[in-house]
């Protein structure tokens, strides 16, 4: 399979494809990791059948041949970045369990909101997924799962306008919502945020700036795993910050 033989979604392109069938795919704002009813399929990360159970696309390719892509993990639609799929469910399988284990290492990088003060280095959290009227949302609470988060900031907004920061965010825990809960509770909420963020500066800077986006993108992935079969996987990829974080940031 070749990387021009993927039927992507628009904007979503192939950043690198490792030898033992893995495949590294920059999503784009807006775009679905996978359908989760028929109705999404047209916005969903490749213009093909999705298979619920077995947590695959499949369709046939140019020469009839039938193609399967397996995803390990998944991406928030609002989140832009690196997303991996395999071409074999048994490594796909392996690749999950290197996840579970926290063997597959993720960084991120998100522009928040800085009124000055600390942000400290290490964010620790329990937090908890509730459900209401389909909406998720999570909370800190003490009988939540444990949360923990890296942080570090890399650059600061130039301009006086807002008061914005970069940061580079690597989270030791994979919590739904994770990073946008844990920047919101630390009263740096993610730009753009429509469900934990400064509502009313979301809209300031959606106008002002022309951009209207969540700020958080999955940079950097690497993995390191021994499969069953014996072979060693190495791999490190990374996607660039999109244009519109340096637009943001000038």
């Amino acid at each position: 399979m070749s990387p021009n033989s993927l039927p992507l979604q628009n904007k979503c392109e192939v950043l690198d494809f490792h030898p033992k069938g893995i495949w590294a795919i920059n999503k784009s704002i807006g775009v679905l990791s996978h359908p989760n009813k028929k109705e999404e399929q047209k916005n969903s990360l490749l213009k093909c059948t999705y298979d619920l159970e077995k947590e695959c696309y499949h369709w046939i390719d140019g020469s009839g041949i039938q193609q399967k892509l397996f995803l390990i993990h998944r991406l928030d639609s609002a989140t832009s970045g690196v997303l991996l799929a395999a071409t074999a469910e048994d490594l796909a399988l392996e690749l999950k369990n290197a996840f579970a284990q926290r063997l597959v290492h993720k960084t991120y990088h998100a522009i928040v909101e800085y009124r000055g003060g600390d942000i400290p280095p290490l964010w620790k959290d329990n937090l908890i997924k509730k459900t209401s009227q389909g909406q998720i949302r999570v909370v800190k609470n003490k009988s939540g799962q444990p949360a923990v988060t890296q942080v570090s900031i890399e650059r600061r907004n130039r301009n006086s306008q807002y008061s914005l920061v970069l940061l580079r965010l690597v989270p030791k825990t994979g919590r739904t919502h994770q990073l946008r809960v844990q920047s919101a509770l630390r009263k740096a909420p993610i730009i753009g945020d429509r469900t934990y963020g400064n509502f009313s500066l979301n809209r300031k800077i959606a106008k002002l700036s022309k951009e209207n986006r969540l700020f958080l993108h999955s940079s950097e992935i690497s993995v390191e795993i021994k499969t069953k079969q014996g072979d060693k996987i190495s791999w490190h990829v990374e996607s660039p910050l999109p244009r519109s974080f340096g637009r943001l940031m000038s």
